[in-house]
């Protein structure tokens, strides 16, 4: 009988932990093992004793198991905490301000079923706030299969960076290649998400929606300032870890140096875009602005001279003023980019801790 864990993640989501709990509950199924890790990350409000409330009248097959940090550390922690601890043989991440959807795991099985060498199963998301789904174009489902380059060229081209939360994973895979969430970031999701995926040798994915993301609660200002300040440095931490695995443009096979390094500027260039809105603090500017440095060298160093100049030219006080026709492509894949990381702020702080 197959074993899921389901890591729920939890601070102060008092409004919304019932109804991601509920979701969970709905799942239950007699023909799989299921458990839910649930934890809390010390919670003030009333999320603890929600939980203990809803799980301890519940009924059903789904084995709930309840754990609380005695101090508040953040989503990757928890993530982890609950990591650490799961006895299934795959394992889905769940946040507390979200939910999954009514047949979510029947949906992970029956794919899966068709292809038991897949390591990850990838559903399709329903992002509330912006009312669309994640994988727009996606009929059927799909199996990629590939090591090293042509991995992450299919991660940065199917939007699966985005999120950890949509993802069933074989839990040995973790284990052995100890992929963790780095507890320093605020947001760990893309870091992980690529160094998942240079364990992986094949990921499915299905069109039929699996999680739901969630709103969210509305934040104070300070909040959000010191939540975007965490977000920018967890984007500097990412872009240093992909420009040390940028991929040689002569080994790489369909366009992947330029897809890896228009996702940096990409990345690079959101970045800005919150920095211009929010007060953020000089040493996280300087850390970005060091990773736009690193990024321009590395590209003219590797020989890409029009690649190159389209980073100097959109860097450029004239950026705005002269759109050069030749480079269309590549400020598409940047637009391209940056929207996709435009979901993961729409809805502020308090989700992701």
């Amino acid at each position: 009988m197959i074993y899921i864990s389901i890591i729920l993640s939890a601070y102060n989501h008092e409004k919304t932990i019932g109804r991601c709990l509920e979701s969970v509950m709905a799942q239950d199924n007699i023909d799989l093992q299921m458990e839910c890790i649930v934890v809390d990350d010390s919670s003030t409000d009333q999320t603890l004793a929600v939980i203990r409330r809803m799980v301890g009248a519940y009924k059903g097959s789904v084995r709930f198991r309840i754990y609380r940090h005695q101090t508040h550390h953040g989503l990757s922690r928890t993530r982890n905490t609950g990591l650490v601890r799961a006895e299934g043989q795959y394992v889905l991440f769940l946040n507390a301000a979200d939910q999954l959807r009514p047949g979510c795991i029947d949906s992970y099985m029956v794919n899966l079923m068709r292809h038991w060498d897949t390591d990850v199963v990838a559903g399709n998301v329903f992002h509330t706030a912006l009312s669309r789904n994640l994988f727009t174009q996606l009929s059927s489902a799909m199996v990629l299969r590939g090591r090293g380059d042509v991995m992450f060229n299919e991660v940065l081209r199917s939007h699966l960076f985005l999120y950890a939360n949509n993802k069933l994973v074989r839990r040995e895979l973790l284990v052995n290649n100890q992929v963790m969430f780095d507890e320093k970031m605020a947001y760990a999701d893309i870091h992980w998400v690529f160094t998942l995926f240079g364990c992986v040798s094949s990921v499915m994915l299905i069109p039929e929606i699996t999680y739901e993301y969630g709103k969210g609660e509305a934040g104070s200002i300070g909040q959000t300032q010191r939540w975007v300040n965490s977000l920018l440095d967890s984007y500097a931490a990412t872009c240093d870890v992909l420009l040390a695995k940028a991929p040689r443009p002569e080994s790489s096979d369909n366009g992947y140096y330029q897809t890896h390094q228009l996702f940096l500027y990409g990345l690079l260039t959101h970045g800005d875009r919150l920095m211009e809105e929010f007060s953020v603090n000089s040493q996280v500017r300087r850390e970005l602005g060091n990773m736009r440095s690193r990024l321009l060298v590395q590209t003219k160093n590797d020989g890409q001279k029009m690649l190159y100049l389209f980073f100097k030219q959109e860097g450029s006080l004239l950026s705005g003023l002269f759109k050069n026709p030749l480079f269309k492509k590549y400020r598409e894949a940047v637009d391209h980019v940056v929207e996709l990381l435009d979901m993961l702020t729409v809805r502020n702080n308090s989700s992701v801790f």
